[in-house]
């Protein structure tokens, strides 16, 4: 009888052994599949918000360009009818530009030259509309090119994040702006 009772709890301890072995294998599997789907779902997450920012900063490239044009459009005077009133059409691009950009996840650097070449081209549209009636049309050209200044600044930043590489930078008018203002600009 001990034999038998030894086979038994042989028998019994390797059960014991194997279901805790099972159990084992089991919390490792659990934990393992745990993790790889942390990992999918972080993957899964970094490539919505890459998406949303190429969309942010596709939207605001478009309503630079489209601000673009529609400066050159304005150019000459007197501006066309279908561009009036041209300041605020183009107060419009610009703000829609600013916030699209500042939708982008990661972007502080350009969201920053952004908003200075904004601050710039706002600011020659409210100087240019206060002296509009006396504006010659050199003084009103020199106005659009500050502005078209203003939106190559700010087109050829998003464009170098856009594409991965360092930003530009800033041009004359934009670092005349940016030390009158006090606002350094970051480091490219």
């Amino acid at each position: 009888m001990q034999t038998e009772i030894l086979v038994g709890l042989i028998g019994f301890s390797g059960a014991v052994v194997g279901a805790g072995g099972a159990l084992l294998g089991g919390w490792f599997q659990q934990k393992h599949q745990a993790a790889a789907m942390r990992e999918q779902q972080e993957a899964a997450r970094a490539s919505l918000l890459e998406e949303r920012g190429r969309a942010a900063g596709e939207k605001a490239l478009s309503e630079l360009y489209a601000l673009r044009r529609h400066l050159n459009d304005c150019e000459l005077r007197p501006v066309p009818e279908e561009r009036q009133p041209w300041r605020g059409i183009a107060r419009g691009f610009i703000d829609e530009a600013e916030l699209a950009v500042m939708l982008m996840p990661n972007a502080g650097e350009v969201q920053t030259r952004i908003t200075a070449a904004a601050g710039l081209i706002t600011e020659t549209l409210i100087i240019g509309r206060e002296g509009a009636r006396q504006m010659t049309d050199r003084e009103h050209r020199t106005h659009i090119h500050k502005c078209l200044a203003g939106t190559l600044e700010a087109i050829g930043a998003l464009s170098a994040f856009m594409r991965g590489d360092p930003l530009p930078e800033p041009g004359r008018l934009l670092r005349r702006h940016l030390e009158q203002h006090h606002r350094p600009t970051a480091p490219s």
